[in-house]
């Protein structure tokens, strides 16, 4: 198994019913071996607050488990979000594709830089 994971989420995938199955198989990743989650959030373009909520509870299932938890794609209705309720400073959300140059394999992040190879 790779240690680089990426899951494409939804909005279905983060409402009620569907979510339980999603974190069963976010746990099944990181048991065989899955060390960096990437939520690719290219299909969320808003998040609703039990959406929200859910995004958290990936991240601490992720975090407790010692891995690290990336988010790509982000809109910018999101972005705001996360900028207002402070997980922008939780979260390492990789800049959109038309800020990284392209000469930069980690898209100009220092965070992002040492914390993958700490």
């Amino acid at each position: 198994m790779s240690t680089i994971v990426k899951t494409v989420l939804s909005h279905q995938v983060l409402e009620g019913s569907q979510f339980p199955q999603f974190q069963k198989e976010i746990e099944r990743l990181i048991e065989s071996g899955g060390k960096i989650l990437m939520l690719d959030f290219s299909n969320i373009i808003f998040l609703k607050n039990s959406e929200l909520m859910a995004v958290v509870a990936i991240m601490k299932l992720v975090r407790d488990s010692g891995c690290i938890l990336l988010i790509s794609a982000m809109s910018e209705q999101v972005r705001m979000l996360f900028e207002l309720t402070g997980l922008e400073q939780i979260f390492q959300c990789l800049p959109p594709p038309e800020e990284v140059d392209p000469t930069d394999k980690f898209g100009g992040r220092e965070d992002f830089r040492f914390s993958i190879w700490d």
